[in-house]
């Protein structure tokens, strides 16, 4: 399904899995996507890192921050869809996640930059 924006909208019948990706986005980069980690953590975390730069090089990546800093809570890094032209690539990133990430150990947060505001994104329009 695609919403008045453009972006993809996603629907499983496992409950658990589905989401509705009812916003619109602002027209600049779409999506952020924060991985955390602890420090029993931290080579997996950037392992995938190192595996997403050299899959998906169209996202922008930014330096690891290594101690909790701002809202984030503990160590994360931080990368980007970097472009507003790249909003209908979010299921692909999602599904690649979910295959890499599946035992569950690192907590992963995406979140759009939506015409809802900063705390709707961070909130109800979050994917954990």
């Amino acid at each position: 399904m695609t919403s008045q924006d453009g972006g993809s909208s996603s629907s499983n019948n496992d409950d658990n899995n589905a989401i509705d990706l009812s916003y619109t986005l602002k027209e600049r980069n779409p999506y952020d996507v924060h991985v955390y980690y602890t420090e029993e953590q931290e080579e997996d975390a950037f392992r995938l890192r190192d595996t997403m730069k050299g899959k998906f090089s169209w996202m922008r990546f930014y330096n690891p921050k290594g101690v909790p800093i701002g809202p984030h809570p503990i160590p994360m890094w931080e990368a980007d869809f970097g472009s507003y032209e790249n909003r209908h690539k979010l299921d692909k990133i999602r599904d690649f996640l979910a295959k890499e990430v599946h035992d569950g150990g690192l907590s992963i947060l995406i979140h759009p930059h939506s015409t809802d505001g900063d705390y709707a994104d961070h909130t109800k329009n979050a994917m954990w």
